[in-house]
């Protein structure tokens, strides 16, 4: 049996994961953590054969945690690694990771997966080097991220369920304590991510951080007003045509996005 343990601050993510990986009878779900915290404390003394690790985590970067559990472990795990977006996929190869998988999940892309965490275990059992095989690997691995890449959809909650929110219909984004909230034309919804994770999960071509407070759409932007000491504010497009400010500081880059 293959041991593997699956590391996501995303409970529905985590769930899904498992239903998938428990499809194939040779694989058993040893162990869940829902922080990089978690991960370090527990994969050690669960000892699996892979772990599947998301890259973006509210308390750590998924990426480092990774790295930190190859280069502590004395016979460390396969590291999978997991995002909604191929950004980070040469960095996570560069932590000797096998393997990288985009959201949302598909049955057909983990068997390529668990085809690999066989390969790799032979490998190991052979004393081969798994290393010797990365580079050459890297290339077709990142065309798959191109190629089965999902819609880059953003969890949010509203009336307590979870929906899944096209970066399109999104207007802006505030925070209300710790937490970023998503405002469409007509909704908000409640997110788990801090502003700074939310922005990291937007399209950056399309979105912009124009204060410390908000992240807006800029193709659902309106209007662009005068205001004082050289601020703007950005006038959107929702049904409250809210207003949202620019710092002085993103004045400049706002205006030249927006053709000014």
């Amino acid at each position: 049996m293959l041991k593997v343990f699956l590391v996501d601050d995303e409970m529905p993510a985590r769930a899904e994961l498992r239903y998938l990986l428990e499809q194939f009878p040779d694989i058993t779900v040893i162990g869940e953590a829902a922080s990089g915290e978690e991960a370090l404390e527990q994969i050690p003394e669960a000892e699996p054969d892979a772990v599947f690790l998301d890259i973006h985590l509210h308390d750590r970067d998924g990426v480092d945690v990774g790295q930190e559990i190859l280069e502590t472990m004395g016979n460390p795990p396969m590291v999978i690694f997991a995002s909604a977006y191929d950004m980070y996929a040469v960095r996570a190869f560069e932590t000797e990771a096998v393997d990288y998988i985009v959201k949302p999940f598909s049955l057909h892309r983990l068997e390529k997966t668990v085809c690999r965490i066989r390969k790799w275990q032979g490998q190991r059992a052979a004393d081969a080097n798994p290393r010797s095989e990365l580079e050459e690997r890297i290339a077709s691995l990142l065309q798959t991220v191109l190629t089965e890449r999902g819609p880059r959809r953003i969890p949010g909650e509203k009336n307590g369920k979870i929906l899944l929110i096209d970066p399109e219909d999104i207007v802006f984004a505030t925070v209300e304590g710790r937490n970023a909230v998503i405002h469409t034309e007509t909704e908000q919804y409640a997110t788990s991510f801090t502003l700074q994770e939310l922005e990291s999960r937007l399209p950056e071509q399309q979105f912009c951080r124009t204060h410390r407070a908000f992240i807006v759409n800029l193709n659902k932007a309106a209007e662009l007003v005068p205001w004082f000491k050289g601020a703007v504010h950005l006038v959107m497009q929702d049904q409250q045509k809210t207003e949202i400010p620019v710092s002085r500081n993103a004045v400049k880059e706002v205006k030249r996005r927006l053709g000014f």
